[in-house]
């Protein structure tokens, strides 16, 4: 079954600043509970809490305050604030290997999901956005989130894969009321997802597993691009290329798709093309061949599978002379690096981070009222977030 979920829109109502400082308090002790913000990891700083929450500094100061008086946080003058060692549960030791947590099963909700981000993210990362969104929604329904961070880097395929198992195991073993995962290495653990899905909830987050029936939420991924494609369309553009990598996970499947529907209802030519890998690579010198075309046959817009590709495209485009939106119109995927390089500000397809994280505990919820109930699928919609990278010229 797969449901589709509308937008919301509806901006929070405003609180006051005594109301706005609990609610800052709550949600930071609740990371730090969970094991979101790891004993010894400095807090982020004022501006971008203060961003993530929509509350002015001095509300976020306040909460830093009062945690610190719980012991929570450690504060030194002139230093970020650092979270303390509150023994929370974890699912590793000081040698790396799992140990026991003793929790009760039917009250805490293990989220697998690499902590991520990476340097050109602002405000909170995609994976930060979606654990708040799911901490807040397994407490209004009485669960609690223990995070169990896969840690690192996201590495090569049989590293990740290796750290996966390990914390499916140990959410099995320790008897979990229910399983969020986010998965990476999604050629590998196939039969360990699917012996998961089968004795506990599990609600896969972004990708699904091929062979495995499990609750799904994800983004409407064939339709968000389809939008962006149309979207460099209606601004005249006829010949866009799509840059994007090859895997066979159906985001970068639909994705790639919905390009192919966009440019066909166009009547216009497909132009898929690999992202550079390395800068003396074959698919690098693709992309410099294409886009090193004379003026009336290289591509005037492209279309990227993510904003890091658009950034990696953006600083290509910028050494071969070529200006955005000049020369190239851009777009991205993700909402996640708004800025290129230039400073110029890029087009993107928003993910809406804390809804899916809703919206997986709303199917973990299902899940757990009536275990015999057929997989359910969501896909959420993005939304086009046009800035000046696809401007017309």
């Amino acid at each position: 079954m797969t449901i589709k979920a509308p937008q919301n829109t509806t901006p929070p109502a405003p609180a006051s600043p005594i109301r706005a400082s609990r609610r800052v308090t709550s949600i930071l002790r609740e990371r730090i509970e969970s094991g979101f913000y790891g004993a010894g990891d400095w807090l982020p700083t004022e501006r971008v809490l203060a961003e993530d929450m929509h509350v002015q500094r001095r509300v976020v100061r306040a909460a830093i305050d009062e945690l610190v008086r719980d012991g929570l946080i450690s504060r030194q003058p002139n230093c970020r604030p650092v979270v303390a060692d509150i023994s929370a549960i974890s699912p590793g030791g000081d040698d790396g290997k799992l140990s026991p947590s003793g929790i009760a099963s039917s009250q805490f909700v293990a989220l697998i999901m690499w902590h991520g981000g990476g340097p050109l993210e602002r405000g909170g990362t995609a994976q930060q956005r979606i654990f708040w969104g799911i901490n807040q929604a397994l407490g209004q329904a009485g669960y609690h989130t223990v995070f169990l961070d896969l840690g690192g880097a996201i590495g090569a395929e049989e590293e990740n894969a290796a750290r996966e198992a390990a914390h499916l195991r140990y959410a099995m073993e320790q008897g979990f009321g229910g399983v969020i995962f986010y998965p990476y290495a999604y050629r590998s653990n196939r039969e360990l997802i699917y012996e998961a899905s089968r004795r506990l909830p599990l609600v896969m987050l972004d990708r699904t597993i091929n062979g495995v029936a499990a609750d799904f939420v994800g983004v409407d991924n064939h339709q968000a691009t389809f939008d962006a494609t149309m979207h460099l369309i209606e601004q005249g553009h006829r010949r866009i290329a799509y840059v994007t990598k090859i895997e066979p996970i159906h985001p970068v499947q639909e994705r790639i798709q919905g390009y192919i529907d966009a440019v066909r209802a166009a009547g216009i030519p497909e132009m898929i093309l690999p992202i550079p890998s390395d800068s003396s690579g074959a698919d690098g010198m693709v992309i410099n061949t294409i886009f090193g075309l004379p003026e009336d046959q290289r591509p005037t817009a492209a279309v990227c599978v993510n904003d890091y590709a658009a950034q990696a495209l953006a600083e290509r485009l910028q050494t071969a002379g070529l200006s955005i939106p000049q020369h190239v119109a851009l777009t991205g995927f993700d909402d996640i690096a708004q800025l290129l390089p230039n400073g110029l500000g890029l087009t993107t397809m928003a993910q809406p981070y804390e809804e899916i994280g809703k919206s997986a505990v709303d199917l973990l919820l299902r899940r757990i009222k009536d275990p015999s109930a057929a997989p359910a699928a969501i896909e959420l919609p993005a939304q086009l977030i046009i800035r000046a990278s696809s401007e017309r010229v």
